[in-house]
């Protein structure tokens, strides 16, 4: 009995270790997280289900993605999904057209106070912005989709902190930029993936979407580029950890 004991605490002990390497993964951070694997179906308990305009799903980066053809292919958000003072984005993109044109990731319709845009300026550098933030609308990473990173796979992350007003925007896993910026919070109101009113289309595949209420780190950013949405949210873990404490306890 007391080996069995030692063993089950061990385990416990490696679970636990496990988890903490991704504290800030977990169903009460994630807002939504659309894995295109057939379908735009919001995999968190929020139920903001993506309705698709369009589109096919297509071998993925992590299972399948969904690909857009850029000229009338989005996927809508019906519902708000509220305000943050902390957010991050995550996703796999491949461009593979439209190079010097806007091209949206995830843009609220409208654009008033308090509305995220984000998308890839026509510079071609990766943009996020607040209306009406302080010290302007819009920041940037150094990072462009051009040239040799079109038609490529590229794991993209995007923590906005109003509390700290800092941004940091991630590629591949890696710190790109960290700016000074904003202090109000971001709004989701109903948007698309993929469009802003008709136009800004994205050309090419999306996979792994996924939005967070608090600032990931570079740790949790490389879990979900690695291992993927479902494994980083580390629910088997959890339900592992639940059952076996509790058997312990009887």
């Amino acid at each position: 009995m007391l080996r069995t004991i030692i063993f089950v605490l061990s385990l416990l002990l490696i679970l636990g270790f496990n988890m903490l390497g991704s504290a800030e993964i977990s169903e009460d951070t994630i807002v939504a997280a659309w894995l295109f694997d057939g379908d735009a179906k919001d995999i968190s308990v929020n139920g903001f289900d993506g309705e698709p305009q369009g589109g096919k799903y297509v071998e993925g980066m992590i299972g399948e993605a969904i690909e857009l053809n850029g000229t009338n292919e989005w996927i809508n958000i019906t519902k708000r999904m509220g305000s943050f003072e902390e957010i991050t984005f995550t996703h796999w993109v491949k461009s593979t057209g439209r190079d010097g044109q806007w091209r949206v990731f995830f843009n609220v319709n409208g654009w008033k106070a308090g509305d995220i845009h984000y998308q890839l300026h026509p510079d071609k550098r990766v943009e996020f912005s607040i209306h009406t933030n302080p010290g302007g609308n819009d920041t940037f990473a150094k990072f462009a989709v051009t040239g040799d990173q079109m038609n490529k796979w590229i794991h993209i992350a995007t923590a906005y902190s109003a509390k700290e007003k800092k941004i940091r925007f991630y590629i591949n896993g890696e710190l790109n930029a960290e700016n000074d910026w904003g202090g109000n919070p971001g709004v989701l109101d109903p948007g698309r993936i993929g469009d802003w009113g008709g136009s800004r289309q994205w050309q090419g595949l999306i996979d792994e979407f996924a939005i967070f209420n608090t600032v990931l780190s570079e740790g949790d950013i490389n879990s979900l580029m690695n291992d993927g949405l479902e494994s980083g949210l580390a629910v088997d873990a959890k339900e592992k950890l639940t059952v076996t404490w509790g058997s312990l306890k009887r």
